[in-house]
């Protein structure tokens, strides 16, 4: 909704202007009003305006000056001028803005009308035009690596608002094919963490060695390098000769290259930054779409030590070759050693920030998924011992009552469902029963997440309704009624509505009515009183509102009654 500020000293004219507009519901204007520039910059400082028309000569704060602190708070703000002055040297400085335009005094209420209605159709072509668009656009250009990171990040840590696309590839102007697979390696400098005090010493390090790695890799590799936020670089890579028929041969060919260009990246690194890097590197190339799983596992794979040794530059399929066995027998059951895998692999710190975001947001069913990955293989374990099972099912059970204690949920819940049976796995005949208990208690948290947010919109929505009632002869503008409960006032027009199928402006002018109908009983109190006392500055605006909602003038519904009385 747009806002539309009316100023000008002369209060019969702001007062018909505001009445006029205000009426207008074609063009969903939120409309203001203010008597002297003094009272129109304190409106300025409480909330932006889209428009603003208003007079020229103005003693203390006139319409030039004021134009000046408009165009200083609310920079897109546009400018109608009201005027009386036609001399052309008077208002020659408005008219050099491009979001000024002015109007004479003389001019008809059509006029001022029509110039208002194309201010309000040039604010909503600008939007649709798409020049914030373009704005942004030239920003992305100046700051590509950090998008390009970002995006890559998002996809790495398996966003499930993120996907790999083509189009998505080429805005971010991405050096890689998205239709074919990567390789992955993931590094970190084994001397530097990022809880050291010298922050920006280790900044300067760390793409010291980002330099090292790009001179090395991408002379002969298509290749992108980020960094996490725990200073280590993951580097994805493809061969620069894409051939269908050559695909395997250059993916092998391109893994003995990497690992030799890696060594040489170590040695580089010791001897000009005494710095020692590891790496673990993916054995084969991975989907897009199973990028995350692999980037997990390199994680986890860069604490994987043999000896004493640091430095380390591991293949994944080697180290697996080599526990394989060693796995394979201490997990007697091949069913549950592949769901120990996959919960291994599944239940990372990742996937509890995911789970955490939908559930803080009210995003029933991106939880539901995201849980079900980890809950399914959690069932599929059979010994109540499996420590990978017991982490999965605590990592989840902490996460639920962080939530639960920072909501004040815990007496809802247990009126709900019981006793909370988290943490303590002794409660659980086997990890199926300790999933469906998971599930059910995440039900009963969105449940009451939903009760809980329609409370809350209750409460604001019968303050409101409350405050205008008893405040009808006062300002009750958007901005006011939003600062009375602290929400952004679109915010609060948009609850209003969705709450009570009514506008805000419909339930204000109801409440008028309503009251003007009481008063109009009395026969001691005068119309212009009444007209006061339900906000209307003049009688004849009153009048005007009354007959238009009613069908009748005030005088004649008073009328109506004294009649039906006698």
């Amino acid at each position: 909704m747009l806002r539309l500020l009316i100023v000008d000293n002369e209060e019969i004219i702001v007062n018909h202007l505001f009445e006029v507009f205000r009426g207008m519901e074609h063009l969903g204007l939120d409309v203001y009003k203010a008597y002297s520039g003094e009272e129109a910059i304190e409106w300025l400082h409480r909330t932006r305006m889209d428009i603003v028309l208003t007079d020229i000569d103005m003693p203390n704060i006139n319409g030039l000056q004021l134009m000046d602190e408009i165009f200083k708070q609310w920079p897109q703000c546009k400018i109608i001028f009201l005027t009386g002055h036609s001399e052309f040297s008077y208002i020659y400085k408005a008219i050099q803005h491009p979001d000024v335009s002015y109007i004479l005094k003389l001019e008809d209420i059509d006029k001022v009308i029509q110039v208002v209605e194309e201010t309000v159709l040039k604010i909503r072509k600008e939007i649709k035009t798409g020049d914030l668009i373009r704005e942004a656009k030239e920003k992305i250009h100046m700051a590509l690596e950090l998008f390009q990171e970002g995006y890559l990040l998002s996809l790495l840590k398996g966003s499930s608002i993120v996907k790999a696309s083509k189009d998505q590839f080429d805005q971010l102007s991405l050096p890689l094919n998205v239709e074919a697979p990567v390789i992955l390696v993931v590094g970190k400098l084994d001397d530097i963490t990022i809880e050291d005090n010298n922050y920006l010493q280790n900044v300067q390090q760390i793409y010291s060695v980002r330099q090292i790695i790009k001179r090395y890799l991408t002379t002969n590799l298509k290749c992108v390098i980020i960094l996490d936020d725990h200073f280590r670089f993951t580097i994805l890579i493809q061969p620069k000769e894409m051939a269908s028929s050559k695909a395997s041969n250059n993916y092998e060919h391109t893994l003995h290259y990497i690992k030799g260009m890696l060594e040489s990246i170590q040695q580089s690194c010791q001897d000009k930054l005494e710095h020692s890097i590891s790496f673990t590197v993916g054995s084969k190339p991975t989907t897009w779409t199973e990028i995350s799983q692999q980037y997990t596992a390199l994680h986890s794979l860069l604490n994987y030590r043999i000896g004493t040794e640091n430095t380390i530059l591991l293949v994944d399929n080697e180290v697996d070759q080599a526990e394989e066995s060693e796995a394979k027998v201490n997990s007697p059951y091949d069913e549950e050693f592949e769901a120990e895998q996959t919960l291994l692999s599944l239940a990372t710190p990742n996937i509890f920030t995911f789970l955490e975001q939908y559930l803080e947001s009210g995003q029933k069913e991106k939880y539901f998924e995201e849980l079900e990955q980890i809950l399914q293989p959690l069932s599929a374990i059979h010994d109540k011992n499996n420590l990978v099972a017991q982490q999965a099912y605590c990592s989840l059970s902490m996460y639920l009552l962080s939530y639960m204690n920072r909501w004040g949920l815990r007496d809802k819940v247990i009126a709900k469902i019981g006793e909370i049976r988290l943490v303590n796995t002794i409660n659980f005949y086997s990890w199926g029963d300790a999933a469906a208990y998971i599930k059910k208690l995440s039900l009963s948290v969105f449940e009451l997440q939903k009760l809980e947010q329609k409370r809350r919109a209750d409460n604001v929505i019968s303050f409101i309704q409350n405050f205008i009632v008893n405040h009808l002869g006062e300002d009750l503008s958007l901005v006011r009624l939003s600062e009375q409960v602290y929400l952004n006032p679109s915010y609060l027009s948009r609850i209003f509505k969705q709450e009570t199928k009514k506008n805000l402006t419909e339930f204000i002018d109801a409440a008028r009515i309503q009251k003007a109908k009481e008063l109009l009983v009395n026969e001691n109190i005068k119309i212009h009183e009444i007209a006061r006392q339900v906000g209307y500055e003049s009688a004849t605006s009153f009048t005007r509102f009354f007959k238009s909602s009613t069908g009748c003038s005030p005088q004649e519904y008073r009328d109506s009654h004294v009649m039906r009385v006698k």
